[in-house]
């Protein structure tokens, strides 16, 4: 029996070694070896294609790193522009301390605070001794701050268990803290979180308290007006028409300003329209205004329109959204006994909101409802009193043009609060403005970045305050910059030329260079123009050399100029055109460079998976053709023994034949 020996190699490169027995034996190796390099052509092409791309995906990966770093040196000099580059000083370092963060910019600013504010401070009335609730239930406490209510249901009664409702649920309002005053006589004390007053209180409101309703309901609606401007008192005394639904009076006032114009109207015309001055301006600028009111619900004279004319001129009111609802009887503003404090529910439909205000005169109750929920609804007060005699009232209009009803309801609590120290807001003056301004923070933002924190006032003259920025930082930016810069380019150079890298010829070379030149050629129209003004000349060769002197000139004599010209990351300037470059490389998946990287990979994979399958089709090929050739082999091999045997059995017989000759 014939004997078949092979070695089946792994890869195209390894040979197939092929042993047979018949004389055709290396004919049929020869065969099998030669059939197997012509299918591993494609195969060796394929290998070798994979490797150039390997080797682009290489140097795109160096490119990435380089242009990586060109970007974080951009991004570096954004920084030293910042905050944290600069410098600060108050010419009285009782009054301010100024911080500065990233938008500062250097410059002096005059600063005179004619107060700090103070924060509202209270404290318990007595020993804290609130006896828990029968029913077992824990109680729930009312903790006013700002006008508005807050419920705190604290563990138990005891005061540190409120203390520590209070800070963990409205921590950002108030804090709370127990005191021991004496022996066995424990209070809460609480101070306001903001400058200003805040009227804060505990109460202690019983559920079943009995609650009354102020308001009385007017379907028809009671007609208001108001001014569309600020009101014109200019010029010499005027004749106003007044009109009241159908009718027109004529009404001459002692002057033009809008307390007068009201007093008249009130004087001659009290029973059917009541006018009064609102003023919505802040602080100390006013906006004053004149509100008229209906005094009866529904049309009068046929009509709900209440207007003023200057001098048979155009209308000086807006009409405004009928009051649906108003006080029954004259306000009461009755000061709380001593222990007790009136808190009052303001009724949308079906849904109550309530409240506190400093005091229970309509004012306030107004001026909480409007704060509190003038998204809602409008409360003002009218008057309708005579004589002198004044009969307050507080009338509320719809806000969400809606039939909702409304009413105003009271009740009274226990309160456990004295106020110890009133809140007062900050009051200061930037520049010499003119302009005074209130804040209920002591940090003041006195331009972009720049934040003063009140320490003191100022003695009725003006702190300066300076801002300046270290050169230090800028310069350490810029030669990082130019040693980030000149390695990109050096790293380009290399994919360029005869003997240029793996990236030779392909158009991304072409287009990272053009983005190094657009970044090294910036031009501003400023007073400087280029980076040879901040010491970054552009050689023949391309790199960028650095001179610090240059700089520490430019910023010494323009800082403002410097800084103009860098700019920032997204406002514009230097570092704009720089930093949006970049994105466009390094943005992950859509930047060129990562959009690049990726498609080559996704290239080489793919050609190692095409090589993977061309390789097997050719171990397929090496296989079967051993295997026909074993069968040839062993058939010739086989006919070779059964012709040496019959030559043999010839020979034999000649020979026999001669020795009986």
């Amino acid at each position: 029996m014939p004997a078949l020996e092979y070695f089946m190699g792994t890869t195209s490169s390894t040979s197939a070694i092929f042993k047979g027995t018949s004389a055709y034996s290396s004919d049929f190796s020869n065969v099998i070896s030669r059939a197997v390099a012509i299918a591993t052509l494609p195969v060796t092409q394929l290998t070798n294609n994979k490797a150039d791309l390997s080797s682009q995906s290489d140097e795109l990966t160096k490119l990435d790193t380089k242009f990586s770093a060109l970007q974080s040196a951009i991004q570096k000099i954004g920084s030293a522009l910042g905050g944290s580059a600069f410098q600060t000083s108050v010419s009285s370092d009782n009054v301010a301390d100024v911080s500065v963060a990233d938008g500062a910019r250097e410059g002096v600013y005059s600063m005179k605070v004619t107060s700090i504010g103070a924060y509202e401070t209270s404290m318990s009335t007595a020993n804290w001794n609130v006896a828990a609730d029968p029913s077992g239930k824990p109680t729930t406490f009312t903790l006013v701050a700002g006008n508005q209510n807050y419920s705190v249901t604290p563990a138990d009664n005891s005061p540190q268990s409120v203390a520590d409702a209070i800070n963990l649920n409205y921590g950002n309002l108030v804090q709370a803290t127990t005191v021991n005053v004496a022996p066995g006589d424990t209070r809460i004390a609480l101070k306001s979180a903001s400058l200003g007053q805040t009227n804060l209180d505990l109460l202690q409101v019983p559920l079943s308290a009995p609650t009354t309703s102020l308001q009385q309901q007017a379907a028809a609606g009671y007609a208001i007006s108001q001014s569309t401007a600020l009101w014109d008192a200019s010029g010499s005394p005027a004749t106003y028409t007044l009109v009241i639904g159908g009718d027109q009076h004529d009404i001459a006032p002692a002057s033009n300003s809008a307390a007068d114009v009201a007093s008249a109207i009130n004087a001659a015309y009290g029973s059917q329209v009541r006018a009064s001055v609102v003023d919505l301006g802040s602080g100390s600028s006013h906006d004053y205004r004149i509100s008229l009111q209906g005094t009866a619900a529904g049309p009068m004279n046929g009509s709900m329109t209440l207007d003023l004319k200057k001098g048979g001129g155009a209308s000086l009111q807006a009409q405004q959204t009928a009051a649906t609802s108003r006080t029954a009887a004259a306000w009461n503003a009755a000061t709380d006994a001593a222990g007790t404090r009136t808190t009052y529910s303001l009724v949308a439909g079906s849904t109550r909101y309530t409240f506190t205000p400093a005091d229970n005169s309509a004012a306030s109750v107004t001026a909480a409802i409007n704060s509190l929920y003038g998204n809602l609804v409008r409360a003002s007060v009218v008057d309708l009193g005579t004589g002198g005699s004044p009969d307050y009232r507080i009338s509320l209009q719809s806000k969400v043009g809606s039939s909702t009803l409304f009413d105003i309801q009271k009740t009274t609590g226990a309160s456990f609060q004295r106020e110890q120290t009133p809140g007062t807001l900050a009051s200061y003056e930037i520049n010499n403005s003119g302009v005074i301004n209130s804040s209920a923070t002591r940090n003041i933002t006195i331009s972009d970045g720049v934040t003063a924190t009140l320490l003191g006032t100022s003695g009725g003259s003006a702190v300066d305050i300076t801002v300046t920025r270290s050169t230090s930082a800028i310069n350490t930016a810029l030669s990082g910059f130019a040693d980030a810069y000149n390695a990109a380019v050096d790293e380009l150079g290399t994919q360029r030329g005869q003997s240029g890298g793996a990236l030779a010829g392909q158009s991304i070379v072409g287009q990272l260079s053009a983005l190094l030149s657009g970044i090294s050629t910036f031009t501003s129209s400023g007073q400087i123009s280029g980076l040879a003004g901040l010491g970054l000349d552009l050689g023949t060769d391309g790199h960028l050399t650095y001179n610090a002197f240059t700089l520490m000139s430019a910023d010494l004599t323009n800082s403002t100029g410097v800084t103009s010209f860098l700019g920032s990351a997204t406002g514009g300037g230097f570092l704009k055109v720089a930093s949006d470059a970049l994105t466009s490389l390094e943005t992950p998946v859509t930047g060129l460079l990562k959009s690049a990287q990726t498609d080559m990979k996704s290239q080489i994979a793919k050609l190692g998976d095409t090589i993977s399958t061309k390789q097997s089709q050719v171990d397929a090929l090496q296989l079967k053709l051993q295997n026909q050739m074993a069968i040839a082999d062993a058939l010739i091999a086989s006919m070779e023994q059964q012709y040496s045997y019959l030559s043999g059995m010839f020979s034999a017989q000649e020979s026999a034949n001669s020795l009986y000759r």
